[in-house]
């Protein structure tokens, strides 16, 4: 991915926000460019299996990479962060029909995917999802409700989204053992193979500091009874397989975090290195030129703090995604259950420890 297409329109997406328009968001126009170059420089299917075109590489590689791509741009980045990430749970707990109807489009980021869990009032309690979903004679499901804080949840810039999505069958238990996951596309499939608007609609649009050049929407289902979901894996098990891509996308988010910080410590060296000010405080003399501020010593701290904390965050972010590759390949067993826990425990760590530490301002609704 060469990087012309990620850091010389970060200022221009940042500050040319993305718009609902005639109920169309709109996003910069080199989004779909963008997209077309991940999946055609392979960095879509890179952690994927050979026999999906990929390169089976580990988590731990794909992420150093991504480190790269959201330190350069990382509004650009999140679209096709949240592909793979769909992709992914498709490939885990989809059918064979699910894998082979929607896993090419998204690779080939035709399609965007998104993680569709938070709602209007329930934002991290997703024991409190409310969306439903009503199984009909034909299969599939009819979802109702709404979605918020949606990234990525609907733009211009692809031909149709997949939301991988939590909802809760009538009658299933209260809480999160009765939440299942769908697929819900903004345009289904019909039997001729052509596109038709599922009945899901993009009623706003937000914006959040660090990422503003990707649209985070609000989500309305159901409003004509007509909006059709498609169960992945068992019923009543879906947490358990968002699970796999929050795991990921927590990840993702302190690496995004990690990677701005970075991007911002790499900026105030450069201006630390060129702007002069004042002069040395041994130095009386005031005729004497004044120097850089990086010769000063609060300053030189500053930036020390600076760089300690993002290459602190980056190895522990790179730790725990050598602790997801290690449970992805591990044999059933102890061994296997000791990295599943120490991801559980680290993964909410790196999604908010690098935002938090005032390095850089990063907020990020709370999930």
């Amino acid at each position: 991915m060469r990087d012309y297409h990620l850091f010389p329109i970060f200022t221009e997406m940042d500050r040319k926000q993305p718009e609902l328009v005639d109920g169309v968001v709109k996003v910069h126009p080199s989004v779909p460019k963008i997209m077309k170059e991940f999946a055609k420089g392979g960095w879509l299917t890179g952690s994927f299996p050979y026999e999906m075109d990929g390169d089976q590489l580990p988590m731990m590689v794909s992420e150093a990479c991504n480190f790269i791509f959201g330190a350069a741009n990382y509004s650009a980045s999140a679209y096709t962060g949240l592909i793979i990430g769909a992709a992914h749970l498709i490939v885990s707990f989809g059918n064979k029909q699910q894998q082979e109807t929607y896993l090419p489009k998204l690779l080939a980021a035709e399609w965007q995917g998104t993680m569709a869990l938070t709602e209007p009032e329930a934002g991290s309690s997703l024991s409190d999802v409310a969306t439903t979903a009503a199984l009909t004679d034909e299969g599939h499901y009819l979802i109702k409700g709404q979605k918020v804080f949606i990234s990525a949840g609907d733009h211009d810039g692809v031909d149709n989204v997949i939301h991988l999505m939590l909802a809760r069958i009538e009658g299933a238990p209260a809480g999160t053992r009765g939440i299942s996951l769908f697929i819900v596309p903004k345009k289904r499939i019909e039997s001729d193979g052509s596109l038709v608007a599922n009945d899901l609609n993009t009623s706003g649009v937000y914006h959040k500091l660090g990422y503003r050049g990707c649209p985070i929407v609000q989500l309305s289902m159901g409003d004509k009874n007509d909006c059709h979901g498609y169960l992945v894996g068992d019923a009543n098990n879906g947490l358990k397989c968002m699970f796999q891509m929050m795991n990921s996308a927590r990840i993702g988010v302190g690496l995004g975090a990690t990677a701005k910080s970075t991007a911002a410590y790499y900026a105030t060296l450069d201006y630390a290195k060129t702007r002069c000010q004042g002069r040395n405080v041994t130095e009386k003399d005031p005729l004497k030129p004044q120097i850089p501020i990086i010769e000063h010593a609060d300053i030189k701290r500053a930036l020390l703090f600076q760089k300690a904390v993002n290459e602190g965050s980056l190895s522990l972010l790179l730790q725990s995604a050598k602790y997801l590759d290690l449970y992805h390949v591990l044999p059933e067993g102890d061994e296997k259950e000791k990295y599943n826990l120490l991801t559980e425990i680290l993964t909410p760590i790196v999604k908010t420890y690098p935002s938090e530490m005032g390095v850089l301002a990063i907020w990020e609704e709370k999930r």
